[in-house]
Parts: structure tokens; C-alpha cells; sequence
């Protein structure tokens, strides 16, 4: 496909920057074309074919952003903005940097997230290698979040803190921020949807996408199901002290901190502690037994360097908790301990622990391994701060 502009275009485009904007089709990265295009840049759309566009339709499950209908839509936008449009076929790659290792993350007994390797290994390094390819500057997507240019690139939180996209965004590296736009930024997702009605875009009437796009309505065990036959093999249930209370049918379909579906009638509620590959067991327990005092953290990719980062922190492990308080000290070159402040509920391994100064995030990685409850500094009550389950 051949995507290079003609000689008028040339003429028409002056010294105006260009922007290649990764399209969806949902309504955040239609108004972010709209939007780079109302302030003078030269705006293309970009969609990629990322998975199973077929299979979502035959199952009816429209609204995920790899849909064949979002695809369509976001051609739709295309033409109603009066800017090009083009599809990019990755799924191959998709399916090695992003499905495979979800399947197996599962298979490990961890909490993988999707959306974080999509970012860094397809989404973001793609869409940069086409708009060097064609000749862009910039490129630009519809995640709440803003870029600081100075002193140097920096990712900041959105002022939309419910939107806030930050937390996916922490695999990026400097050199990708000097690039990237992220017009919706310092907005929130209510004036993005009033613009887009009254744009009259085709977008306008899409409801949210799924948090995992891949899965269909089944969810995420319904696709597990599929894919982790030899994983689905039943096994004891035991409480914290050891005791068999029950059979589960499959770790795949728990996580850790999970309090539905156990299926266990018990004085108090029951909650997931953790899981026993080895053994094919799951132990569970009460609320208390799920707080922790902070957990290890590896593949850690920093925004900052290294020498800046600070004793003094907020983290998220979840991305719908508050940032909180915690000391990190680095073990090696990719490895630290987070000590939270107050017991926090539920840090999973495979979870993605994002570490942020302020407004500014400064690195993260993955949560490999729990401090158990009570090794805490300084010790303080249970924080309500978070979203438990």
C-alpha cells in the first residue's frame, strides 16, 4: 500500500508538522484526529488489524476496538474529517508480543496485562515505524495523558483522573514521548463525547471497548477456556491452614485478591490468597490475609535516569487505585523492593506496578513476588485509599 503523498498534496502541506494518528475507531481517537487537524497539522489515520476482526463478528462482540466494525468506523471518521485513512495487518505480531504471553502468564499463575505489552511492543512501535516510513513527525493516539516537552520529554498524569491513562502507558521510552501527542490530555471524557455528537461522527454512538479487546462476550476465562486445555484440570481448594475445603475446576479461572466464584460457603467471606501451580491448588482465606506490605518488582523500564529516581514514591499496582505511599530501594539493574506505607490489598504477580513523583510517572514494571502482611514501614493502619474487591 502505498501511502506517500502526491505532489499536490506536497504543495498543500507547506511546512505544516504531520501527525499519523493510531485510529480505533472509537470516539478518544476520533476527536484526537479532529482535534490535531483543527490545530493546523497534517493528520492521516492509522488502523490496525490486530486480532480476530472475524471472530468478533461472528460472536457479536462489536464494540471491541480490533472489531471489524471498529475498523469500519474508524474509515467512516476518516472520511467524515476529510483526512486519509489506512489499515496496517499485525496480527501475526499481536498474537506472539501480546496473546501468547497472556496465555501463558496464566498458565504461570500470574496476572498478566494485555494492554501494557500491546503498548509496548505493537501499538507504539508500529505506528512510530510507519510514520517514519511515510515521513511524519509526530504520531498521536486517544489515551488520557499528557507529555511534558521541557525540560525533557516527561509523562504526566491526565487532568481527567478517572480517564487517567498513565498507568499503560509506562513501557514507553523518551525517545517515543518526543514524538507523541496526546490531545485529550486536558480534557475529560464527557466534552470528547459532547464534540463528537456534535460533530455528528460516526463514532458517536460506539460504546466503551472492552478493558481486554481480544476477548469476546464470554470474557477472559471463556477465551482461557480455549486455549488452556491442559490447564482446566480440577484440584484442591485449601484455607489458610492448610486444610482441603473444596474443588476448584481450573487456576486459570482465578486471580489473586478474587472474592467471586470460589464457591465456598464460610462464617466470612473467602477471598483468593494465592496459587499453587505446582501443586494445581488454590488457597484462599479471609480479607486480612490478602493485605501486604509491599512486593518485588522486575523488567522495570524507567522515564527518568536512574540516578534521579527517588526513596520517596506513589505506586500503583492496579489501575483503578489512587497512587500510594511507598519507599523503593533498588536491588540491581532491574530489579527494586516497594515497601508500601500503609498494607494495601492484593498486589498480584504479573500486575504492572507503576511508580510516579507528583503528577509525573518515572518508571514501573512487573510485581514478581509479595512481602506478606506485617513487614511494613512505618506501620500504619490498612489503607482505605484503594478499591477493593
Amino acid at each position: 500500500m502505498n501511502n506517500n503523498c502526491t505532489d499536490t498534496d506536497a504543495l498543500l502541506l507547506g511546512d505544516r508538522p504531520k501527525v499519523l494518528v493510531g485510529m480505533s475507531g472509537g470516539v478518544d481517537s476520533s476527536i484526537t484526529a479532529y482535534l490535531l487537524r483543527q490545530q493546523g497539522y497534517y493528520t492521516e489515520g492509522l488502523s490496525f488489524i490486530l486480532w480476530g476482526s472475524e471472530r468478533s463478528e461472528a460472536t457479536g462482540s462489536s464494540s471491541a476496538c480490533c472489531s471489524a466494525a471498529s475498523l469500519n468506523d474508524a474509515k467512516a471518521t476518516a472520511l467524515a474529517l476529510g483526512i486519509k485513512h489506512s489499515l496496517l495487518d499485525v496480527r501475526l505480531e499481536f498474537m506472539q508480543q501480546v496473546i501468547e504471553p497472556f496465555i501463558e502468564s496464566y498458565k504461570r499463575g500470574f496476572t498478566p496485562n494485555p494492554c501494557v505489552l500491546c503498548n509496548q511492543y505493537v501499538k507504539f512501535p508500529y505506528l512510530l515505524s510507519e510514520a517514519d516510513a511515510r515521513g511524519f513527525d509526530y504520531i498521536a493516539t486517544g489515551h488520557y495523558a499528557v507529555i511534558e516537552r521541557q525540560p525533557e520529554p516527561s509523562l504526566l498524569t491526565a487532568s481527567d483522573r478517572i480517564k487517567d491513562q498513565s498507568y499503560f502507558l509506562y513501557v514507553l521510552n523518551r525517545q517515543t514521548l518526543s514524538r507523541l501527542l496526546f490531545p485529550l490530555g486536558w480534557l475529560n471524557k464527557t466534552q470528547v463525547k459532547e464534540l463528537a455528537r456534535d460533530l455528528t461522527l460516526p463514532c458517536c454512538m460506539r460504546p466503551e471497548s472492552q478493558d481486554i479487546c481480544f476477548v469476546d462476550n464470554t470474557g477472559y476465562r471463556g477465551f482461557l477456556t480455549t486455549y488452556l486445555k491442559d490447564a482446566q484440570a480440577a484440584g484442591p481448594i485449601v484455607d489458610m491452614g492448610g486444610k482441603t475445603i473444596g474443588t476448584h475446576n481450573g487456576l486459570y479461572a482465578y486471580t489473586i485478591g478474587q472474592r467471586r466464584g470460589i464457591g465456598i460457603a464460610a462464617k466470612e467471606p473467602l477471598y483468593v490468597i494465592d496459587v499453587d501451580i505446582s501443586s494445581n491448588t488454590l488457597i484462599v482465606g479471609p480479607k486480612s490475609f490478602g493485605l501486604k506490605g509491599g512486593f518485588k518488582v522486575n523488567k522495570l523500564n524507567w522515564l527518568v535516569p536512574v540516578t534521579n529516581v527517588p526513596e520517596l514514591v506513589h505506586v500503583k499496582f492496579r489501575s483503578t487505585m489512587r497512587p500510594t505511599p511507598a519507599s523503593i530501594k533498588i536491588t540491581s539493574d532491574n530489579t527494586i523492593e516497594v515497601i508500601m506505607h500503609t498494607l494495601q490489598w492484593s498486589p498480584a504477580p504479573g500486575q504492572s506496578a507503576v511508580l510516579y513523583v507528583g503528577d509525573k510517572v518515572i518508571g514501573g514494571g512487573e510485581v514478581v513476588e509479595e512481602r506478606r502482611r506485617g513487614s511494613v514501614s512505618p506501620p500504619q493502619t490498612p489503607s482505605q485509599g484503594d478499591s477493593s474487591p
